[in-house]
């Protein structure tokens, strides 16, 4: 029986990479990886607040990411109307809109995310991918990850040259991998990315000395 790609423990379930809550139809290649039961139904919560995030701030530009919002995510408020819906109210922020011009020509409800749940997920989905195409788990000293406005330019510019797997709008992502590491590039509805390196890549890479924790790279 194999081992589960988060813990190690004997995997009995299998868990789907990314989580199927994401998808309004989910797609055939759709990644599954053993998983313990422990760690498959741990998550749940958490994703269920990545695909609340991650819709509402591709809510404008998805077809996808509205019928996801308009159905999964509202029935979720529907169930629990004082839990989810309420803390995401506490969490709305004024956006400005610029025009192409960049002038201020509005503003619109924004939402500050909670970074940290975030990023459980998203380190998730990679140490997935991971498992699916090198067959072993990924410690996390071997993995981090940058989002998208972190990335500095020379690595952003590699991730193009990348085999890609594309699951339609929901999500795609890139992925090459070499003896001293590797890179994984993942993009929800066209909109949210982030990029990680793995292995030697990730434990030799180093912060530059003047970016902040904001602006160079983001351990989650």
């Amino acid at each position: 029986m194999p081992n589960c790609y988060l813990c190690g423990a004997t995997a009995r379930t299998a868990d789907h990479v990314p989580p199927r809550g994401l998808f309004d139809v989910v797609p055939q290649n759709i990644i599954t990886v053993p998983a313990c039961f422990a760690c498959n139904s741990s998550f749940a919560i958490d994703e269920e607040y990545f695909r609340t995030t991650v819709a509402a701030l591709a809510y404008a530009n998805s077809n996808t990411a509205r019928r996801v919002w308009d159905g999964a995510v509202n029935r979720s408020f529907r169930r629990r109307p004082r839990g989810l819906r309420k803390r995401l109210a506490t969490s709305l922020v004024p956006v400005q809109i610029q025009n192409e011009m960049g002038q201020v020509v509005g503003q619109a409800p924004g939402l500050e995310v909670e970074g940290g749940r975030v990023g459980l997920i998203v380190r998730k989905i990679i140490k997935g991918i991971f498992y699916a195409q090198r067959g072993g788990r990924l410690a996390d000293a071997d993995l981090i990850i940058f989002r998208d406005g972190d990335v500095p330019f020379n690595m952003e510019e590699t991730t193009r040259g990348m085999d890609e797997t594309n699951m339609g709008e929901v999500f795609r992502f890139r992925s090459q991998y070499s003896e001293t590491g590797g890179g994984i590039w993942i993009q929800f509805y066209r909109s949210q990315w982030w990029f990680s390196l793995t292995g030697d890549l990730a434990r030799n890479y180093q912060i530059p000395a003047n970016k902040g924790s904001g602006a160079g790279g983001v351990h989650l």
